[in-house]
């Protein structure tokens, strides 16, 4: 059994004394001395983990958009709309690729169709995909991304923009490292703004010189790949603007999609039922009320139990009575009154005045 100092001296520095050890620690044969050799290089910074890739030389797998996906229902409509009848279907047919998703290869079909089970999982997958589809927010970014891929701007799987073909001074390549999701107008004309002052203070050019590089028509004798670089900000501005514009657009139309496609999803038409109740319980109840305040109002009117049974109006509640003997607050009784044929009953009595008939009229104190 090794001592503690042979384990020790054998380079083992973190083995615990074996007088605590369950089992006793035996030195491995044929093992050869520890050399410190301080800091190992692991190149565990260098490009990502250690790969070599790098936004500047991408892992090709790590491109998320390399392979553009037009959008052909938003080309439909943008050209024509979405009502059928505007459709150009014979431009459109001359434009196939254009306007319409290329076919599936009739040979992998078959194929396809010769897997067992095969046929059924991808007509399940699809009629799930129909009902769950419409319910799922639409992605911003990754139509962005595309759109970028088909103006030749690669983006990584965390969506920076990394280096594809050609020189980095291009539009395509020119904000590698930047997040495309996240950069702005003010991203680009800081970056120019950066160059404009080296090449005022390390290439003494003059705000005139500056000025030919803003309007790319310079030709001065600074040679510099800052002006290319300047340049090549000002195209991918451009291009980044369009491609917002574009984004916006098939956004909103894949949201306007998602909402018409809501009805003729399961969960859709029970919603749709739902409200259909709803607002057949709603109407109902309102009709109720419109007859229980219509019942309400006819009870107001002539009742002998309530009014007396010869007034013909509403003397008992203040309202207009057509009988002088109206009973209970005074009213203006132009119908037979108690003593005549004839006038207002009295403020005091709440009698009818006498009527002309029997002598004239009576005192209203």
């Amino acid at each position: 059994m090794a001592t503690d100092q042979e384990i020790r001296e054998a380079g083992f520095k973190y083995i615990p004394q074996q007088q605590y050890l369950l089992n006793p620690f035996e030195l491995p044969e044929d093992q050869e001395p520890v050399v410190n050799q301080g800091i190992v290089n692991t190149n565990a910074f260098t490009g990502s983990g250690g790969d070599g890739f790098s936004v500047y030389n991408p892992d090709p797998n790590s491109i998320v958009n390399r392979d553009y996906q037009p959008n052909y229902d938003y080309r439909r409509f943008s050209e024509y709309g979405s009502d059928p009848s505007t459709m150009d279907i014979k431009q459109m047919d001359m434009n196939q690729n254009y306007f319409y998703e290329p076919p599936v290869n009739p040979k992998m079909k078959g194929l396809m169709s010769m897997i067992p089970y095969v046929g059924s999982f991808v007509r399940g997958a699809k009629f799930l995909g129909n009902q769950i589809s419409p319910y799922l927010p639409v992605n911003r970014r990754s139509i962005l991304e595309n759109e970028l891929g088909g103006k030749g701007i690669m983006v990584n799987d965390i969506g920076q923009i990394v280096q594809g073909q050609g020189d980095y001074n291009t539009a395509e390549n020119i904000m590698a490292g930047y997040n495309a999701g996240k950069i702005t107008q003010g991203t680009i004309d800081k970056r120019q703004g950066t160059i404009e002052d080296t090449l005022r203070g390390k290439y003494k050019m003059t705000d005139a010189d500056i000025n030919a590089v803003k309007a790319g028509t310079y030709t001065g004798p600074v040679k510099t790949d800052l002006i290319n670089r300047y340049s090549a900000l000002d195209e991918f501005g451009n291009t980044l603007d369009s491609t917002n514009t574009l984004t916006d657009k098939i956004y909103d139309f894949e949201e306007d999609e998602k909402e018409k496609k809501k009805k003729d999803t399961i969960v859709g038409r029970f919603i749709t039922k739902r409200k259909e109740k709803k607002a057949a319980k709603e109407a109902a109840a309102a009709a109720e009320a419109a007859a229980a305040a219509s019942r309400a109002r006819s009870a107001r009117q002539y009742n002998p139990a309530v009014h007396g049974a010869t007034n013909y109006g509403l003397g008992s509640d203040g309202q207009q009575s057509y009988s002088g003997d109206a009973v209970g607050a005074p009213g203006l009784g132009f119908g037979v009154a108690a003593g005549g044929y004839g006038g207002p009953v009295s403020n005091r009595t709440g009698k009818g005045r006498t009527g002309y008939f029997y002598g004239g009229l009576a005192s209203i104190l």
